[in-house]
């Protein structure tokens, strides 16, 4: 495994895990969490190059802007892999890293091969989801060591691995952290999905309805896969991994590489 960084235009770095051979996935975390929340993802390296960037502001990179919105971090991964020399990925968007992969697809369409989305959304379009982000930036404010202390419960049942969550959490600049929660909350593509001609995979957790709730919005979509895991909420990368690597196996055999 290679766990390199690079120094970006700004001259900043920027760090990322590149593991595995084959059909290459670029796996985009939420606010403030970094490349660790995708901890479970690391078996698909026996099938597929997958490669886990701390978007800048966050974990290990080093801060580029304070106000990054959704398509900085998207054009921020077409940099990635210009430097990877990788001419087409499939970006694994996980909650509000959903959010970047569909801009990624509809700013770069040409370099998106298909997307994943775990727990994803166009726009935050219900009042739960509308208080979990207002809340996620009171706690930023008041409190970034008890939000990842939170987070880190919530993904993992391994004592090691929340405690490494945590402490890569600990890293990320709160700015940005907020920032990242604000400009996720101000996005809306929902005009623009009918334009995401790839093949699109989305991955729910069956109690998390009000999360569910998006998948409305891509029916206009030209090539949608819905999967449903059942007894699972929204962390699903972290606490179903099986189920989710099953339907990503599924959608690149019958969906991309058809």
């Amino acid at each position: 495994m290679k766990m390199p960084y690079y120094t970006n235009q700004q001259g900043k770095q920027l760090f990322y895990e590149d593991k595995g051979n084959g059909e290459a996935f670029v796996f985009l975390h939420p606010p403030g969490m970094g490349r660790k929340v995708f901890k479970m993802q690391h078996d698909l390296a026996e099938k597929y190059r997958v490669i886990f960037p701390d978007l800048s502001g966050n974990g290990d990179s080093e801060t580029v802007t304070k106000q990054p919105d959704v398509a900085f971090y998207a054009d921020e991964i077409i940099e990635l892999m210009d430097r990877l020399k990788l001419d087409q990925v499939i970006p694994v968007g996980y909650s509000c890293g959903g959010m970047i992969a569909q801009e990624l697809a509809l700013r770069h369409a040409n370099r998106v091969k298909g997307v994943v989305l775990a727990g994803g959304f166009p726009k935050v379009n219900t009042g739960m989801l509308h208080f979990e982000f207002s809340a996620g930036m009171r706690w930023v404010e008041q409190s970034p060591e008890t939000l990842a202390k939170l987070l880190s419960q919530s993904h993992f049942r391994s004592i090691d691995y929340k405690r490494e969550l945590c402490e890569h959490m600990a890293k990320s600049d709160p700015e940005v952290w907020h920032a990242y929660y604000h400009e996720c909350l101000q996005h809306d593509c929902t005009e623009r999905l009918p334009q995401l001609k790839v093949p699109l995979l989305l991955a729910y957790g069956a109690k998390e309805f009000w999360i569910n709730h998006h998948s409305m919005f891509y029916r206009d979509c030209p090539d949608v896969t819905f999967g449903l895991i059942e007894r699972a909420y929204h962390q699903i990368p972290a606490t179903h991994a099986p189920q989710f690597h099953e339907m990503i196996d599924r959608f690149v055999r019958t969906k991309v590489e058809k």
